[in-house]
């Protein structure tokens, strides 16, 4: 990478988040396009000057959907999280509770997230993607998903779970993340300097997200809040998504398809 190539994308990334809020508090910009505007857009720059990246991030964050409309379905049944209609350029929602918004949100999360790590700090790069590791995580997710729409269509009652942000955040994120620090502490100190840039990027984000309204959190069941001058946000969201999550997708995929390098 050229020195003038490297001081342009530090400083592209420290400010991106603060014109990506201003944009959004100051033009129309949808529950849609936020996620455009701040991992999309950074998302192409890296995708511009890395395309043999894009193959692998591309479909590693495919590989995250299943889970992700399971998720969601729960959350906006139970009102964990909610992305308003109103808000949405998109008049239904798949089965419907999952938004589209969500599912685009959670695409370009993961996308920008994988990205970021190996333009920045992957040591090698591997053309290879789908191994054992990676087929069987595959086939678990096809399987879950397959007895999600099994539980939709006979018994939907049973996803009706309460507390739901603390139980998936519980079973499904920070599992990943204690493992890889216990497991590859070497490598999770890479993970950990991605982390810190998008705590700062997602909070930036949270906080204009609720600030315009593109999603709140409707239900009481959390196990506490967090304030930052007029925003008050569930616990569950500053632990698990603004500070686990970037860590959580990082640490999927550098076991199952990146084989810890």
């Amino acid at each position: 990478m050229k020195l003038w190539q490297h001081r342009f994308n530090l400083i592209f990334f420290l400010l991106w988040p603060i014109v990506a809020a201003w944009m959004s508090l100051n033009f129309p910009i949808n529950a849609l396009l936020s996620s455009v505007v701040f991992y999309g857009i950074p998302a192409g720059l890296l995708s511009f000057y890395r395309p043999e990246y894009i193959k692998k991030s591309l479909i590693v964050s495919l590989s995250g959907i299943p889970f992700l409309i399971i998720v969601d379905y729960i959350a906006e049944l139970t009102g964990a999280w909610l992305w308003p209609l109103p808000h949405s350029v998109v008049p239904f929602k798949l089965f419907g509770y999952v938004s589209i918004e969500v599912l685009l949100w959670g695409f370009l999360h993961a996308y920008i997230v994988i990205m970021f790590f190996q333009y920045f700090f992957e040591k090698t790069f591997t053309k290879k993607i789908l191994d054992s590791r990676s087929k069987k995580v595959v086939l678990l997710t096809t399987i879950t998903f397959i007895i999600f729409l099994g539980a939709l269509f006979i018994h939907p009652d049973i996803l009706n779970i309460p507390y739901w942000y603390l139980v998936f955040g519980t079973i499904g994120i920070l599992p990943l993340v204690v493992f890889e620090d216990w497991k590859y502490p070497k490598v999770f100190h890479r993970l950990l300097k991605t982390g810190a840039y998008f705590f700062y990027l997602n909070f930036t984000y949270e906080i204009t997200a609720l600030k315009v309204g593109w999603w709140s959190f409707p239900s009481k069941q959390f196990i506490g809040y967090v304030s930052f001058f007029d925003i008050t946000f569930p616990f569950e969201e500053f632990f698990f998504w603004i500070v686990l999550f970037t860590l959580a997708i990082l640490s999927y995929y550098e076991y199952f398809f990146n084989r810890e390098k």
